[in-house]
Protein backbone atom coordinates (compact mmCIF):
# COMPACT_ATOMS: atom_id res chain seq x y z
CA UNK A 1 0.00 0.00 0.00
CA UNK A 2 1.06 3.55 -0.67
CA UNK A 3 2.31 5.55 2.28
CA UNK A 4 -0.35 8.21 2.58
CA UNK A 5 0.15 9.17 6.26
CA UNK A 6 0.68 12.87 6.64
CA UNK A 7 4.08 13.89 7.90
CA UNK A 8 5.69 10.47 7.46
CA UNK A 9 9.22 11.86 7.11
CA UNK A 10 8.71 14.10 10.13
CA UNK A 11 7.61 11.08 12.10
CA UNK A 12 10.63 9.12 10.88
CA UNK A 13 13.04 11.91 11.81
CA UNK A 14 11.64 11.92 15.34
CA UNK A 15 11.98 8.14 15.55
CA UNK A 16 15.59 8.23 14.37
CA UNK A 17 16.37 10.78 17.07
CA UNK A 18 20.03 11.64 17.45
CA UNK A 19 21.24 8.39 15.89
CA UNK A 20 20.83 9.33 12.22
CA UNK A 21 20.40 12.41 10.07
CA UNK A 22 17.97 11.77 7.23
CA UNK A 23 19.48 13.04 3.94
CA UNK A 24 17.35 11.98 0.97
CA UNK A 25 14.91 9.35 -0.28
CA UNK A 26 16.64 7.04 -2.75
CA UNK A 27 13.97 4.44 -3.45
CA UNK A 28 10.48 3.18 -2.70
CA UNK A 29 8.45 0.06 -3.29
CA UNK A 30 5.63 -2.10 -2.02
CA UNK A 31 7.32 -2.71 1.33
CA UNK A 32 8.39 0.82 2.19
CA UNK A 33 10.97 3.48 1.45
CA UNK A 34 14.75 3.61 1.35
CA UNK A 35 16.69 6.67 2.50
CA UNK A 36 20.30 7.75 2.54
CA UNK A 37 21.12 8.82 6.06
CA UNK A 38 24.13 9.84 8.12
CA UNK A 39 25.11 7.63 11.03
CA UNK A 40 26.06 10.38 13.47
CA UNK A 41 27.97 8.17 15.90
CA UNK A 42 30.18 6.49 13.28
CA UNK A 43 30.18 9.43 10.84
CA UNK A 44 29.31 7.40 7.75
CA UNK A 45 26.50 7.32 5.23
CA UNK A 46 24.12 4.36 5.42
CA UNK A 47 20.95 3.27 3.66
CA UNK A 48 17.86 2.92 5.84
CA UNK A 49 14.92 0.81 4.69
CA UNK A 50 11.74 1.82 6.53
CA UNK A 51 8.92 -0.69 6.40
CA UNK A 52 5.39 0.40 5.69
CA UNK A 53 3.54 0.76 9.01
CA UNK A 54 0.65 -1.33 7.66
CA UNK A 55 3.03 -4.29 7.35
CA UNK A 56 4.57 -4.04 10.79
CA UNK A 57 1.23 -3.63 12.53
CA UNK A 58 1.17 -7.47 12.58
CA UNK A 59 3.56 -8.75 15.30
CA UNK A 60 4.01 -12.00 13.32
CA UNK A 61 5.30 -10.11 10.30
CA UNK A 62 7.63 -8.05 12.45
CA UNK A 63 9.05 -11.17 14.07
CA UNK A 64 9.57 -12.92 10.72
CA UNK A 65 11.26 -9.80 9.40
CA UNK A 66 13.59 -9.57 12.39
CA UNK A 67 14.52 -13.24 12.05
CA UNK A 68 15.31 -12.94 8.34
CA UNK A 69 17.23 -9.70 8.90
CA UNK A 70 19.33 -11.40 11.58
CA UNK A 71 20.15 -14.24 9.16
CA UNK A 72 20.98 -11.81 6.36
CA UNK A 73 23.19 -9.79 8.71
CA UNK A 74 25.46 -12.84 9.04
CA UNK A 75 26.41 -12.62 5.37
CA UNK A 76 29.85 -11.17 4.73
CA UNK A 77 30.75 -11.10 1.06
CA UNK A 78 32.11 -8.40 -1.29
CA UNK A 79 29.10 -8.78 -3.61
CA UNK A 80 26.43 -8.65 -0.87
CA UNK A 81 25.19 -5.46 0.80
CA UNK A 82 25.88 -5.71 4.53
CA UNK A 83 23.09 -5.18 7.06
CA UNK A 84 24.18 -3.22 10.14
CA UNK A 85 21.21 -3.01 12.47
CA UNK A 86 17.46 -3.41 12.83
CA UNK A 87 15.45 -1.04 15.03
CA UNK A 88 11.96 0.16 15.77
CA UNK A 89 10.48 3.21 17.47
CA UNK A 90 7.25 5.18 17.39
CA UNK A 91 5.44 2.46 15.45
CA UNK A 92 8.10 2.35 12.70
CA UNK A 93 10.51 -0.50 11.91
CA UNK A 94 13.64 -0.09 9.84
CA UNK A 95 17.03 -1.61 9.21
CA UNK A 96 20.25 0.15 8.34
CA UNK A 97 22.64 -1.24 5.77
CA UNK A 98 25.71 -0.36 3.80
CA UNK A 99 25.16 2.56 1.46
CA UNK A 100 26.14 1.58 -2.08
CA UNK A 101 26.72 4.41 -4.57
CA UNK A 102 25.46 3.72 -8.06
CA UNK A 103 22.22 2.43 -9.57
CA UNK A 104 20.38 -0.86 -9.69
CA UNK A 105 20.65 -3.06 -12.78
CA UNK A 106 17.21 -2.08 -14.07
CA UNK A 107 18.18 1.61 -14.00
CA UNK A 108 21.53 0.93 -15.67
CA UNK A 109 19.91 -1.01 -18.52
CA UNK A 110 17.23 1.65 -18.93
CA UNK A 111 19.83 4.41 -19.23
CA UNK A 112 22.59 2.71 -21.18
CA UNK A 113 21.02 -0.24 -22.98
CA UNK A 114 22.02 -3.87 -22.72
CA UNK A 115 25.25 -5.13 -21.16
CA UNK A 116 28.26 -6.20 -23.17
CA UNK A 117 29.36 -9.83 -23.00
CA UNK A 118 32.23 -9.06 -20.54
CA UNK A 119 29.81 -7.10 -18.31
CA UNK A 120 27.36 -10.01 -18.30
CA UNK A 121 30.18 -12.45 -17.54
CA UNK A 122 31.15 -10.33 -14.52
CA UNK A 123 27.51 -10.12 -13.39
CA UNK A 124 27.20 -13.90 -13.50
CA UNK A 125 30.52 -14.71 -11.83
CA UNK A 126 30.07 -12.19 -9.02
CA UNK A 127 26.39 -13.06 -8.57
CA UNK A 128 27.15 -16.78 -8.34
CA UNK A 129 29.96 -16.15 -5.87
CA UNK A 130 27.51 -14.23 -3.66
CA UNK A 131 24.87 -16.95 -3.94
CA UNK A 132 27.38 -19.68 -3.13
CA UNK A 133 28.20 -17.86 0.11
CA UNK A 134 24.55 -17.27 1.06
CA UNK A 135 23.49 -20.83 0.23
CA UNK A 136 26.37 -22.22 2.31
CA UNK A 137 24.75 -20.74 5.44
CA UNK A 138 21.27 -21.85 4.41
CA UNK A 139 19.94 -18.52 3.16
CA UNK A 140 18.06 -18.40 -0.16
CA UNK A 141 17.28 -15.00 -1.67
CA UNK A 142 13.96 -15.93 -3.37
CA UNK A 143 13.56 -12.51 -4.98
CA UNK A 144 16.56 -11.94 -7.24
CA UNK A 145 15.67 -9.31 -9.82
CA UNK A 146 17.37 -6.30 -11.47
CA UNK A 147 16.03 -3.93 -8.79
CA UNK A 148 17.81 -5.91 -6.04
CA UNK A 149 21.13 -5.97 -7.89
CA UNK A 150 23.12 -2.76 -7.44
CA UNK A 151 25.93 -1.82 -9.80
CA UNK A 152 28.68 0.32 -8.31
CA UNK A 153 30.42 2.98 -10.45
CA UNK A 154 33.36 0.60 -10.98
CA UNK A 155 30.99 -2.11 -12.22
CA UNK A 156 30.99 -4.30 -9.11
CA UNK A 157 27.74 -6.12 -8.33
CA UNK A 158 26.11 -5.81 -4.89
CA UNK A 159 23.04 -7.92 -4.08
CA UNK A 160 20.58 -6.68 -1.46
CA UNK A 161 17.44 -7.85 0.38
CA UNK A 162 18.38 -11.50 1.04
CA UNK A 163 15.31 -13.29 2.34
CA UNK A 164 13.61 -10.10 3.52
CA UNK A 165 10.81 -9.89 0.95
CA UNK A 166 9.87 -13.45 1.83
CA UNK A 167 9.41 -12.56 5.49
CA UNK A 168 7.16 -9.62 4.64
CA UNK A 169 5.00 -11.57 2.20
CA UNK A 170 4.31 -13.87 5.09
CA UNK A 171 3.77 -17.21 3.35
CA UNK A 172 4.39 -20.00 5.83
CA UNK A 173 3.97 -22.94 3.50
CA UNK A 174 7.26 -24.68 2.70
CA UNK A 175 9.23 -22.02 4.51
CA UNK A 176 7.41 -19.15 2.88
CA UNK A 177 7.32 -19.99 -0.82
CA UNK A 178 3.96 -18.96 -2.21
CA UNK A 179 2.63 -17.88 -5.58
CA UNK A 180 3.32 -14.31 -4.47
CA UNK A 181 6.99 -14.85 -3.57
CA UNK A 182 9.49 -13.47 -6.01
CA UNK A 183 8.89 -11.19 -8.99
CA UNK A 184 7.03 -13.23 -11.65
CA UNK A 185 9.30 -12.39 -14.61
CA UNK A 186 12.36 -13.57 -12.65
CA UNK A 187 10.87 -16.18 -10.30
CA UNK A 188 11.30 -19.91 -10.87
CA UNK A 189 8.16 -21.87 -11.84
CA UNK A 190 8.09 -23.73 -8.53
CA UNK A 191 7.87 -20.39 -6.72
CA UNK A 192 4.91 -19.28 -8.81
CA UNK A 193 3.23 -22.63 -8.12
CA UNK A 194 3.74 -22.25 -4.36
CA UNK A 195 5.93 -25.35 -4.17
CA UNK A 196 9.02 -25.95 -2.08
CA UNK A 197 12.07 -24.00 -3.29
CA UNK A 198 15.78 -24.41 -2.72
CA UNK A 199 18.99 -22.84 -4.02
CA UNK A 200 18.11 -23.81 -7.61
CA UNK A 201 15.35 -21.18 -7.61
CA UNK A 202 18.00 -18.50 -7.08
CA UNK A 203 20.07 -19.94 -9.94
CA UNK A 204 17.01 -19.77 -12.20
CA UNK A 205 16.46 -16.13 -11.26
CA UNK A 206 20.08 -15.17 -11.86
CA UNK A 207 19.97 -16.73 -15.33
CA UNK A 208 16.79 -14.75 -16.07
CA UNK A 209 18.60 -11.59 -14.90
CA UNK A 210 21.49 -12.44 -17.27
CA UNK A 211 19.00 -12.60 -20.15
CA UNK A 212 17.67 -9.24 -19.06
CA UNK A 213 21.17 -7.77 -19.04
CA UNK A 214 21.81 -9.02 -22.58
CA UNK A 215 18.43 -8.24 -24.16
CA UNK A 216 16.95 -5.50 -21.99
CA UNK A 217 13.97 -7.72 -21.09
CA UNK A 218 13.38 -10.95 -19.15
CA UNK A 219 13.28 -14.29 -21.02
CA UNK A 220 9.57 -14.79 -20.30
CA UNK A 221 6.90 -12.12 -20.05
CA UNK A 222 3.15 -11.90 -19.68
CA UNK A 223 0.39 -9.78 -18.20
CA UNK A 224 -0.22 -12.19 -15.32
CA UNK A 225 1.88 -14.69 -13.35
CA UNK A 226 -0.22 -17.45 -14.96
CA UNK A 227 0.78 -16.34 -18.46
CA UNK A 228 4.43 -16.20 -17.46
CA UNK A 229 4.21 -19.64 -15.85
CA UNK A 230 2.64 -21.10 -19.00
CA UNK A 231 5.60 -19.87 -21.06
CA UNK A 232 8.15 -21.03 -18.49
CA UNK A 233 6.87 -24.58 -18.38
CA UNK A 234 7.25 -25.09 -22.13
CA UNK A 235 11.03 -24.67 -21.70
CA UNK A 236 10.94 -22.72 -24.95
CA UNK A 237 13.51 -20.09 -23.98
CA UNK A 238 13.78 -17.33 -26.62
CA UNK A 239 17.10 -17.62 -28.50
CA UNK A 240 19.78 -15.06 -27.75
CA UNK A 241 21.56 -15.52 -31.07
CA UNK A 242 18.92 -13.72 -33.14
CA UNK A 243 19.58 -10.45 -31.31
CA UNK A 244 23.04 -10.94 -29.81
CA UNK A 245 25.41 -12.55 -32.29
CA UNK A 246 28.31 -11.81 -29.97
CA UNK A 247 26.98 -14.25 -27.35
CA UNK A 248 28.57 -17.68 -27.87
CA UNK A 249 26.28 -20.66 -28.20
CA UNK A 250 28.06 -22.35 -25.29
CA UNK A 251 27.00 -19.58 -22.90
CA UNK A 252 23.46 -19.62 -24.25
CA UNK A 253 23.29 -23.36 -23.57
CA UNK A 254 24.46 -22.78 -19.99
CA UNK A 255 21.81 -20.10 -19.38
CA UNK A 256 19.10 -22.24 -20.95
CA UNK A 257 19.98 -25.13 -18.65
CA UNK A 258 19.67 -22.86 -15.60
CA UNK A 259 16.21 -21.83 -16.88
CA UNK A 260 14.80 -25.34 -17.16
CA UNK A 261 11.35 -25.58 -15.61
CA UNK A 262 12.24 -28.81 -13.78
CA UNK A 263 14.69 -27.97 -10.96
CA UNK A 264 16.30 -31.41 -11.31
CA UNK A 265 17.48 -30.47 -14.82
CA UNK A 266 19.20 -27.26 -13.68
CA UNK A 267 22.59 -26.80 -12.08
CA UNK A 268 22.47 -28.06 -8.52
CA UNK A 269 24.75 -25.43 -7.02
CA UNK A 270 26.09 -21.95 -7.66
CA UNK A 271 29.58 -23.44 -7.90
CA UNK A 272 28.64 -25.82 -10.74
CA UNK A 273 26.81 -23.00 -12.56
CA UNK A 274 29.86 -20.75 -12.22
CA UNK A 275 32.20 -23.50 -13.50
CA UNK A 276 29.95 -23.95 -16.53
CA UNK A 277 29.97 -20.20 -17.27
CA UNK A 278 33.75 -20.08 -17.02
CA UNK A 279 34.11 -23.15 -19.23
CA UNK A 280 31.78 -21.76 -21.89
CA UNK A 281 33.40 -18.33 -22.02
CA UNK A 282 36.96 -19.56 -21.52
CA UNK A 283 36.85 -21.51 -24.77
CA UNK A 284 35.19 -18.59 -26.55
CA UNK A 285 37.80 -16.06 -25.44
CA UNK A 286 40.62 -18.43 -26.46
CA UNK A 287 39.13 -18.86 -29.93
CA UNK A 288 38.66 -15.11 -30.24
CA UNK A 289 42.27 -14.44 -29.21
CA UNK A 290 43.50 -16.98 -31.76
CA UNK A 291 41.80 -15.04 -34.56
CA UNK A 292 43.90 -11.97 -33.79
CA UNK A 293 47.14 -13.75 -32.92
CA UNK A 294 49.80 -13.02 -35.56
CA UNK A 295 51.01 -16.05 -37.43
CA UNK A 296 54.70 -16.88 -37.09
CA UNK A 297 56.74 -17.82 -40.13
Amino acid sequence: PAMTESGFERRLRRALGDDYELLEEIGSGGFGRVYRARDLALERDVAIKVLHPALTADPGVTERFRREAQLAARLRHPNIVSIYDIMGRAGLTWYSMEYVPGSNLAQVIQRHGHFSLPQTERLLIEGLSALEHAHSVGLIHRDLKPENMLIEPDGRLRITDFGLALALRGGARFGGATSRSGTPQFAAPEQLLGEKVDQRADLYSLSAVAYFSLLGRPPFSGKTPEQILARQTTDDVPPLSTERRDVPRELEDVLRRALRSDPAERFHSADSFRAAVRGALGGFWRRLAALFRPELD
